[in-house]
């Protein structure tokens, strides 16, 4: 009994639709918005199809209600890691502490 071959699928994005991507050369999600307009695909897949032909898209980073950027808590336990000039792994279970906690820890170390 021969094999049945599946049907070729449809190409998601068209020759056009990734010409109109290419013709930008700075990706947001303010960008990805409006090409989604223009082509009628979700925001969401024109920012994977942007990652996806190895294009730089500038990710959003969350920020507090002060706009402070949102760090974690494992950066911050770094951050005082070096500034002790101690191995992080000697600071294990610091990360638990709270967030100002360890803000107002940073901040002391000379």
């Amino acid at each position: 009994m021969p094999k049945l071959q599946k049907p070729a699928k449809a190409a998601n994005y068209t020759p056009e639709m990734v010409a109109i991507i290419a013709g930008y050369s700075n990706f947001n999600g303010a960008v990805a918005a409006e090409i989604a307009d223009k082509i009628g695909k979700s925001q969401r897949s024109v920012i994977a199809k942007i990652k996806s032909m190895g294009l730089p898209y500038a990710v959003k980073r969350p920020t507090r209600k002060d706009g402070s950027p949102v760090s974690r808590k494992a950066d911050m336990v770094a951050a005082i890691a070096k500034a002790l000039d101690a191995d992080a792994d000697e600071l294990a279970g610091l990360e638990k502490a709270t967030r100002s906690a360890l803000d107002v820890l940073l901040r002391e170390i000379p």
